[in-house]
């Protein structure tokens, strides 16, 4: 059973959530404290995998317990329950935060935000996978975009849209500012899947706050160089993969999604190339000796793909689901029992990611064309009836700057 650990200072509330989530407890073996240290203190006694906790209390705060969990218990889930959010106490949740939530809280939406702390699309990374995706509070950031961010919220000229133009090319930043601006802090009616949108919805405040923090500023680097990858070349395959899929036809929900959802695809190499190097390089090594598709060379190596990992991190902070799907199947987007019409979500990030791929000069393995990329499954191009499409599309890719 999953333990999850529920944590206020009013007696009262954890009393009404024990009796709203009583129907779970033949799933949940739930746990219940007063407070930032008695929770600490359950914690050192009992395996817990999610923390569920106001913000507001005296002596230890909720942003204090979810750092103190997130240094001493990694692979723990930490949500936020609370009606109480103010500027600087939320904003130093927010590395160290999967999921935000207000009270009084819907218990279906509170069982959701928890089941997804184990529900990964795709192939579920192993236990011990998992523990290193949930230690991560943000994604690596190259100097050059913090800096041009700094610089543009400095310039009191700036407009949201030159800002969001910054943001929209860096694919942790990105992934960071769509996750704050979803979450309940902001208490928005509607889900927000654009960085222009967001960045009107969060405010230069906040935004400067955000990217001051040490959390999202710091730049995980790679304790040693990674033969085959470039973080430079990783950063224009996902913006050109953006790009593409900006430009292929799609419409409603699902084009509102394509480039957010291509952007952030390989979002996994990230997490692999600060956090297990070693491994990573064995793999792309592997890939290009082999001249295997690095995703099965990774399957070898540890089990799991990047776009596993991905997915299942973009999952845990709450993007919305079909790009996480997306994100999970854009090696082999197989159809469904129900084909779509055309280009639904899948689709468009499997061809973006390839024409990106076939367009761009780059080495192999770097993020660019050549050995080690799976490429466009034609197959499932030609069941989707998109093959006639191809030629075009490629022009079109190769087109784009």
């Amino acid at each position: 059973m999953k333990r999850i650990l529920f944590v206020d200072d009013e007696p009262k509330l954890l009393e009404g959530l024990q009796r709203m989530l009583r129907p779970e407890r033949r799933q949940w073996d739930m746990m219940f404290a007063a407070g930032g240290e008695e929770a600490l203190a359950v914690m050192e006694k009992t395996p817990v995998d999610v923390v569920v906790t106001d913000m507001r209390m005296p002596g230890m705060d909720g942003a204090s317990l979810l750092q103190a969990v997130n240094k001493r218990y990694p692979g723990v889930m930490r949500i936020v329950l609370s009606g109480h959010f103010n500027a600087e106490s939320g904003l130093r949740a927010v590395p160290v935060a999967h999921q935000f939530l207000t009270k009084p809280c819907d218990p279906h939406k509170l069982k959701a935000a928890i089941e997804r702390s184990s529900q990964a699309e795709g192939e579920p990374p192993d236990e011990a996978t998992c523990r290193l995706i949930g230690a991560i509070g943000a994604l690596p950031s190259p100097p050059r975009t913090c800096r041009l961010l700094n610089e543009a919220l400095d310039d009191v000229e700036s407009s949201s849209d030159q800002i969001a133009k910054i943001i929209s090319q860096d694919v942790a930043l990105t992934a960071k500012v769509l996750q704050l601006v979803n979450s309940a802090f902001f208490s928005l009616q509607r889900e927000v899947t654009d960085t222009k949108t967001a960045v009107t919805f969060l405010g230069i405040d906040v935004l400067k706050q955000l990217v001051l923090s040490a959390e999202i500023l710091k730049t995980f680097r790679p304790v040693r160089p990674i033969m085959g990858f470039s973080l430079d070349d990783f950063d224009q395959h996902s913006q050109r993969a953006a790009k593409i899929a900006n430009r292929l036809p799609a419409v409603g929900p699902v084009a509102d999604l394509a480039a957010t959802a291509a952007l952030l695809h390989d979002t996994g190499k990230l997490v692999l190339a600060t956090r297990l190097p070693v491994q990573f390089e064995k793999a792309l090594l592997k890939s290009i000796r082999e001249r295997k598709p690095l995703h099965v060379c990774e399957t070898e190596v540890f089990g799991t793909t990047h776009a596993a990992i991905g997915a299942y991190l973009l999952n845990l902070w709450g993007l919305p689901r079909p790009a996480v799907d997306a994100i999970a199947h854009h090696h082999k987007p197989q159809i469904g029992e129900t084909p779509p019409d055309g280009l639904d979500l899948r689709a468009l990030v499997h061809i973006a990611d390839g024409l990106a791929h076939e367009s761009s000069g780059a080495s192999a393995g770097a993020g660019g064309a050549g050995i080690g990329q799976a490429g466009i499954d034609m197959d499932y191009v030609t069941a989707l009836g998109l093959a006639d499409r191809m030629d075009e599309w490629r022009v079109m890719s190769r087109e784009i700057i």
